[in-house]
């Protein structure tokens, strides 16, 4: 086996040096007269609807129905632009069309005021009469597009580039409406989110004289309620235009029935000393257990819920904590080689919570914890996610880990209806993005009986990855106080990973970025693209290892190393990677890399919610100094056109994991061009129209595997050394023993 090798890769930053693109109408795009009447039409329609309602906000909320998935470049730039203003930043919302997955449009929402949609009528008026006179009622590729195109532009009151950007602004548009959000569901509570205008949350129900002695309510965030049915219905009613979002606010633990084995002898363990903590937020814990001095134990309860709560439930939490502190012996067959963990444990709720509530206590048990890297979270709602909007738990989690060194491990949530005829999306927090999202199989690498699915936003990866966690007939071991039962679930499934994670960042001395990055690459392997792709929705990336040393070192065939690095400029790049060849000058191998990184991200922008593109590129450098990708990635290139629903469907834009491979069916050697190494390249994209001004962090791993079974990997460090860059073998014995050294107490006289 070869060990894995950490990499202190040298990183140049370029900046972005692309020319802007003449806008030009798309081959399938057209806009023609009839079109601009029918979208004239739309907005006189939305004015009346305005008219015709009690004057609550300033501007006016439109939605803007776009015929594709729409890039951010490619979105309107000239139709409902505000005098000096960019139209991006009148966007408070986006969400997708109710067509069948994969066919789904952009349905933008923008904040406008009621003269900027009279001067877009009057100019819609202008462009209607220079397509009638000067390209005969519709403007098509072959008669507008530039350069071959030349049209007189004067006589119609709008400059050239004015008249041209309406006309693609038109060709992209499908139509305008008044925002209005579908019905949840059934349920008495909902967190409702409100789209942002200049009415604070508090200033908009005072205008709606919301009485709150009659109708309670609880504010979260600049935006967010907590609301009764009754008082939704009345929102609902009042300004059904404003209601951005709506999701449940209850998250809860299902108890499934567990088997006790009977087992009358108590184990023995030896006291902790300094073994790394990993924090589980879950159900009480009962400290009548054996492995009580393992846990320090925290009831995190108010005033009110220390008096309410006579008879806490304990089971599911102290069930949970038993795997991560004992579970390779109480099974042995999942032994993963970490050894034992210390808990902290944040008993928060009996068998459910208040998302809001919930919220509220992770982000301060987070803040007063700063020594925990890892938290193991088995609490979610029984509710599907929707394909519009992040929830409201996921996005809080998502926002402490783009802004604290931690990551949080979810369980992927449990189907435990009685009878099912289809496959249930994952409940809330479910849909974190920056979290790893942990779904369960069977002992035969199956996916259990009672699996949820993703993706989120119809597009985002998840679950992560999956991991073993019993199924009905075929349990797993955990213990809590009334000794060794039998269990099953993603609640059991995910502590396995929190182990492993806490593992690879407090033992191994990794970063959390590079951590992930090991475990999706594990997960995923050489099989992903062949068979894993297809229950991808359910499986995420795979069955992550059993044991870390599968993680931590590689085949005898294989170059496995890693690094870390910060994105702080457009373009960061190394051209030099020195892979080695063979014989014939020729590079003898199949690839793939992962890359990991935590954006910040805004729920306010419903599916374009990560505010950070990272696209990655790696492979040969060709003659013209340009990376010939493993995954045929050209959607930089000048010289391509790749729209925005292949680049997320084929590229993973705007997902914050990213897993490419190069897997060959006739494993032939690969030509070198002009002697050139290897290279590496990562594209920096923002959402948001303002500049975030700060570096992004970054973890990649990267494996190389020889097509004929020869071990070249002291060659690599060999040319490593060589460029005078610092690479170490990761040796799990050496870092164990650093790591007891770093947590010796040093006494001084």
């Amino acid at each position: 086996m070869n060990h894995l090798l950490q990499v202190k890769l040298p990183l140049t930053n370029e900046s972005n040096s692309t020319q802007v693109i003449r806008r030009n109408l798309r081959v399938e795009n057209t806009t023609s007269v009839e079109k601009i009447d029918i979208l004239c039409e739309d907005l006189r329609a939305i004015l009346r609807y305005y008219q015709g309602t009690p004057k609550i906000i300033e501007n006016i909320l439109i939605d803007v129905n776009y015929n594709d998935i729409i890039a951010k470049s490619n979105r309107i730039t000239d139709l409902l632009k505000p005098k000096r203003k960019n139209v991006n930043d009148m966007v408070v919302g986006a969400r997708f069309s109710d067509a069948p997955e994969g066919e789904e449009n952009h349905i933008i929402t923008y904040y406008v005021d009621v003269a900027t949609i009279r001067n877009t009528l009057n100019e819609l008026e202008c462009i209607k009469n220079f397509i009638s006179l000067r390209l005969s009622g519709k403007a098509t590729a072959k008669n507008f597009n530039e350069p071959s195109c030349k049209l007189a532009y004067d006589g119609f009151g709008l400059s050239k580039s004015k008249i041209r950007n309406l006309i693609t602004d038109c060709s992209v548009v499908n139509s305008f409406s008044v925002p209005k959000i579908i019905n949840y569901s059934d349920k008495d509570n909902f967190l409702v989110t409100f789209y942002k205008t200049e009415l604070s949350l508090a200033e908009l129900l005072e205008k709606l004289q919301i009485d709150i002695t009659k109708y309670p309510y609880s504010f979260y965030g600049d935006n967010s309620i907590s609301v009764t049915r009754d008082l939704y219905e009345i929102l609902e009613d009042k300004v059904p235009y404003m209601i951005s979002m709506i999701s449940s606010d209850l998250s809860k633990v299902v108890l499934n029935k567990v088997k006790n084995n009977n087992i009358e002898e108590v184990p023995s363990i030896p006291k902790p000393t300094n073994e790394p903590i990993i924090g589980v937020i879950d159900t009480f814990f009962d400290e009548n257990v054996y492995f009580n001095e393992w846990v320090q134990n925290i009831d995190y309860l108010d005033e009110i819920e220390k008096f309410s709560i006579k008879h806490p439930v304990k089971e599911h939490g102290t069930e949970v904590t038993s795997i991560i502190v004992d579970g390779p012996r109480l099974n042995p067959w999942l032994d993963d080689g970490c050894g034992r963990f210390r808990v902290r444990h944040f008993g928060v709720c009996e068998n459910q919570i208040t998302v809001v509530k919930l919220v509220r206590k992770i982000k301060e048990i987070v803040i007063q914890n700063p020594d925990i890297h890892v938290w193991n979270l088995s609490l979610g709602t029984e509710d599907e996610v929707s394909k519009n909007f992040i929830s409201f738990d996921a996005a809080a989690l998502d926002e402490i880990q783009a802004s604290k060194n931690v990551i949080f491990v979810v369980s992927g949530t449990n189907d435990n209806r009685s009878s099912r005829t289809d496959i249930l999306k994952v409940g809330s927090p479910a849909d974190s993005l920056n979290s790893i999202i942990v779904n369960s199989v069977r002992r035969d690498e199956s996916p259990a009986s009672y699996s949820r699915k993703g993706n989120i936003l119809s597009f985002f990866n998840k679950p992560d990855v999956s991991y073993y966690g019993g199924d009905y007939d075929e349990r797993i071991k955990a213990y809590s106080a009334s000794g060794e039962v039998d269990v099953y679930g993603t609640s059991f499934a995910a502590p396995w990973i929190s182990r492993k994670l806490c593992y690879l960042i407090d033992v191994m001395g990794l970063q959390r970025e590079v951590a992930k990055a090991l475990i999706i690459d594990s997960a995923a392997g050489w099989e992903y693209k062949k068979t894993t792709y297809r229950n991808k929705d359910i499986l995420g990336y795979g069955i992550v290892p059993i044991n870390i040393n599968n993680i931590l070192s590689t085949k005898d065939d294989e170059i496995k190393f890693m690094f870390y690095g910060t994105a702080s400029a457009y373009k960061t790049v190394n051209y030099a990677i020195p892979v080695p060849k063979n014989d014939n000058n020729k590079y003898p191998y199949i690839a793939r890399a992962t890359l990991c990184y935590f954006p910040e991200c805004t729920r306010a922008q419903g599916v374009d919610y990560t505010n950070r593109e990272l696209s990655l590129k790696f492979g040969r450098i060709k003659d013209d100094g340009t990376i010939a990708d493993i995954n045929q990635n050209v959607q930089d290139d000048r010289s391509a056109y790749v729209d925005e629903r292949q680049s997320r469907t084929d590229f993973r834009k705007w997902e914050n994991t990213k897993f490419i491979s190069r897997v060959l069916n006739k494993n032939q050697p690969l030509k070198s061009y002009e002697n050139r190494l290897w290279g590496l390249s990562l594209i920096s994209k923002e959402r948001l129209s303002s500049s975030m001004n700060k570096g992004l962090n970054f973890g990649v791993v990267i494996t190389l595997k020889e097509i004929t079974g020869e071990n070249r990997i002291q060659e690599f460090i060999k040319a490593c050394r060589l460029r005078a860059w610092i690479i170490k073998e990761l040796n799990i014995e050496n870092q164990i023993e650093l790591f007891h050294i770093n947590q010796e107490e040093i006494e001084l006289e």
